[in-house]
């Protein structure tokens, strides 16, 4: 069988059904559990811990912020050779730890910046 979203072979043991679709366990775990960057909870959890250990892809993404002082998706995807919904998890987490926030670019586009930079 075949990822309807990523296009990945499955066992068909392995495939799980949503909204129509046939998806192996990673595409159904995204599906049903988007990433929230929004999320008062875990923000207030993850702002109040005494140490925030960073993973090497939230450590790629806060060098690049830093170095470039704003950075797209894209080239954050580059930078982690994440996909895109990889991506968003650990954006999310960083939101939560109030390292980074979304903003929007003069041009309209959106970036990533360090949650404590002025626009």
């Amino acid at each position: 069988m075949i990822c309807d979203k990523c296009n990945a072979a499955m066992e068909p043991d392995d495939m799980r059904e949503y909204g129509g679709l046939k998806l192996c366990e990673d595409c159904y775990i995204d599906a049903i559990s988007p990433a929230k960057t929004c999320d008062p909870w875990a923000t207030y959890t993850a702002s109040r811990l005494e140490s925030q250990d960073l993973n090497p892809s939230q450590d790629t993404i806060l060098k690049l912020i830093t170095k470039q002082g704003h950075a797209t998706l894209e080239e954050l995807m580059k930078a982690t050779s994440l996909d895109e919904a990889s991506l968003m998890r650990e954006i999310a987490a960083l939101r939560h730890m109030e390292l980074v926030r979304g903003a929007m670019m003069p041009d309209g586009g959106r970036a990533f910046k360090h949650f404590k930079d002025q626009d």
